[in-house]
């Protein structure tokens, strides 16, 4: 990336600037940086740094191909820039760095074949549940490298998805009787937040990323609202940040209960008094309503550690819960709005769903009593 600055020269007029990256040698491996001035636009200089950039990369192509991890490095920095949230510059690196740089960095991109690049897919898909998307990060590496001529075709992009395996799998929720007999052993445990925390997924169905960002001011105790606007999430230092929700559709506001209103004001006045012991307020409008012994907003995981820690512990009792994750608390707001009677555009608008193929396709994993029920309903019609 370059940056262009404004200067006045010796006769006092304004004249532009730039200094830039363009590459790495990849025989030395040091990095190209150039610089120039005496333009009398940023337009101009704009154009003189693009040209002088394609003239350093065709000799440096003619000279010798780049290696994979050279080009994956200079996409890096053009992928912070590119109006990417960091989370995603941070899952990108998590799935490229540990799995993709071993096996292609030290490649020259020229010698990177479409059949290699099918077995690394064959070798992913052997080892990793999220293969596709190390496919598709590499896919985006190569694209970048097309784009900037490095390369004349993107061998990832070419390469065959093997078919999706077929696991049996335990329904990643819970049926009404099921929440209930979980929430009553977590209501009794000596740490209210984990009720408040799971018993808020299960009747709202939120992310835990959008409860964890939740503000105390989110909470419309009058109207009886909770209004939907952000996420927690890390970066590549492993930094929480807020950040907007992925779709328009996630921005949202919804109904709350008198239950679960007064649960939260519970909470809410346990963690006001545990947090002035510690000589901390909540009196910021950005007071957060989950928070460490710190006041700060806590990582996505803890809510999977809190999860674990309660099943590990009534284990230990002699209970046995089917084991779900935060996630799946999602799914069982979702269920149990189906069985109460919503309707599918009403169950998309309080999950804050992008479209109702989402929701459709919860909706065909709906619990057996929803199944029950839909086939008496169709009897009952049939017999009238």
């Amino acid at each position: 990336m370059a940056k262009f600055n404004q200067y006045r020269d010796k006769n006092n007029k304004r004249k532009w600037s730039f200094n830039g990256f363009i590459a790495t040698d990849p025989i030395s491996g040091k990095k190209i940086v150039t610089d120039r001035n005496g333009f009398n636009t940023k337009g101009e200089a704009q154009t003189a740094f693009d040209k002088l950039k394609r003239e350093i990369l065709n000799g440096l192509k003619k000279q010798q191909s780049i290696t994979f991890e050279d080009l994956y490095w200079e996409w890096l920095d053009h992928h912070r820039n590119s109006g990417v949230k960091p989370s995603t510059v941070a899952t990108n690196r998590r799935f490229l760095e540990p799995h993709a740089l071993p096996k292609l960095g030290k490649l020259k991109l020229d010698k990177i074949t479409v059949a290699y690049c099918q077995k690394l897919v064959n070798e992913w898909y052997d080892k990793y549940k999220q293969y596709h998307y190390i496919r598709r990060a590499v896919g985006q590496v190569m694209a970048y490298g097309v784009a900037m001529e490095y390369m004349d075709s993107n061998p990832m992009r070419k390469t065959l998805l093997p078919r999706k395996k077929e696991e049996e799998k335990a329904p990643n929720f819970y049926n009404k009787q099921e929440l209930m007999a979980f929430m009553d052993y977590v209501k009794k445990l000596d740490n209210y937040k984990y009720y408040a925390f799971f018993w808020l997924l299960a009747i709202t169905g939120m992310r835990k990323s959008e409860a964890l960002a939740l503000y105390v001011s989110d909470i419309n105790i009058f109207n009886k609202t909770l209004t939907i606007g952000k996420t927690i999430s890390t970066d590549e230092n492993r930094q929480n940040i807020l950040q907007t929700p992925k779709t328009k559709s996630s921005y949202r506001t919804i109904s709350l209960d008198d239950t679960t209103i007064q649960i939260l004001q519970k909470w809410i006045a346990i963690q006001k008094q545990d947090l002035l012991k510690l000589g901390y307020n909540m009196n910021s409008r950005k007071q957060f309503l989950f928070v460490n012994v710190e006041n700060k907003v806590m990582y996505p995981q803890i809510a999977n550690d809190w999860l674990t820690w309660i099943y590990d512990k009534a284990e230990k009792e002699g209970i046995i819960f089917k084991r779900i994750t935060p996630h799946g608390f999602r799914h069982t707001a979702c269920s149990l709005m189906f069985e109460s009677g919503a309707s599918i555009n009403e169950v998309q608008q309080r999950l804050g769903h992008k479209d109702i193929k989402t929701t459709m396709n919860i909706y065909n994993h709906v619990t057996p009593q929803q199944a029950e029920n839909t086939s008496q309903k169709l009897a009952d019609y049939l017999a009238r």
